[in-house]
């Protein structure tokens, strides 16, 4: 049985969910999640119950509502928790903005003088396997072979969910068992998926986002087919860390060009030392320089 709770989220007027949303939108994976006219959905599962969600922005109110829609109604403070973290609601950014707006590279990438929000995964695993298919391809392709590994593991949802929302994406035990040959993903990127999972089902690395970032690196890096960018772009989005920074990402390093010329990852993470303990904002900054 399928109830529906409703939820108002008051946030800082600051907020600016167009700019959130803008930069999921291309990276939604299909099935899964859905964007359409300022609303964003998508599906969960919890020990606890199973359903999907609803939510757009209220601009006069300065809030996000939207609609909880759930087979258990004890899911709904972890989704609340989870959407907050997701569009970057609780961290106050004022200091963050007073050390930007004074730098010339930055402060260009800061709409209406502010920093962009950190959008952060619904699911650290379900992101951790997105940012492995990113691996040195387009966002468009990643974004396509993570709608591929959802349809190839068939989590049907049910009749009662929305048409665009078919599938719930694997937990890791899952995954584990999922042939993923003939999707389009390199033997390469099969066998590190499988790595990381396994290390996930073995407690051999945590994605939770309540360990440090030494912590993390430590442990992810030591996994092969994981280098720097896998695990500060996880860091960053994956489990919203503030001071993780992919030197590495072809985004940054076009940017940080000077008369044609690309800086090297070395030379990309001496600036970014001056940037801790924000580096998260600062490669947002970076990307939304247009």
């Amino acid at each position: 049985m399928i109830s529906k709770t409703d939820f108002t989220l008051p946030y800082d007027p600051s907020f600016d969910y167009r700019s959130v949303l803008s930069f999921m939108t291309p990276r939604l994976i299909r099935g899964v999640e859905s964007a359409c006219d300022g609303v964003y959905s998508r599906t969960f599962r919890f020990p606890d119950g199973r359903g999907w969600l609803s939510l757009w922005n209220n601009e006069k109110e300065s809030s996000l509502e939207g609609k909880i829609y759930s087979d258990s109604k004890g899911s709904t403070g972890e989704l609340l928790k989870i959407i907050r973290r997701m569009f970057d609601l609780d961290r106050d950014k004022s200091e963050i903005n007073k050390r930007f707006a004074g730098d010339p590279l930055l402060s260009r990438g800061m709409p209406r003088g502010r920093v962009p929000g950190l959008p952060v995964a619904f699911d650290p695993f379900e992101f951790t396997v997105r940012a492995i298919l990113g691996q040195q391809i387009t966002v468009q392709a990643a974004t396509t072979l993570a709608g591929r590994i959802a349809e190839r593991s068939a989590h049907h949802t049910g009749i009662s969910f929305p048409d665009d929302l078919k599938y719930f994406f694997p937990t890791a035990e899952e995954l584990n068992k999922t042939d993923l040959t003939g999707l389009g993903i390199t033997a390469t990127r099969q066998k590190t998926i499988k790595t990381v999972t396994g290390a996930v089902l073995e407690n051999r690395i945590s994605l939770s986002p309540e360990q440090s970032f030494e912590e993390f690196n430590n442990s992810f890096l030591a996994l092969k087919g994981i280098g720097p960018w896998t695990v500060n772009y996880v860091a960053m989005r994956g489990l919203g860390m503030a001071d993780a920074f992919p030197a590495s990402d072809l985004g940054i390093i076009k940017a940080l060009a000077v008369n044609g010329k690309r800086p090297t990852t070395k030379d990309i993470e001496r600036q970014a030392e001056k940037w801790r303990p924000w580096r998260s904002y600062a490669a947002l900054c970076i990307w939304h320089i247009n």
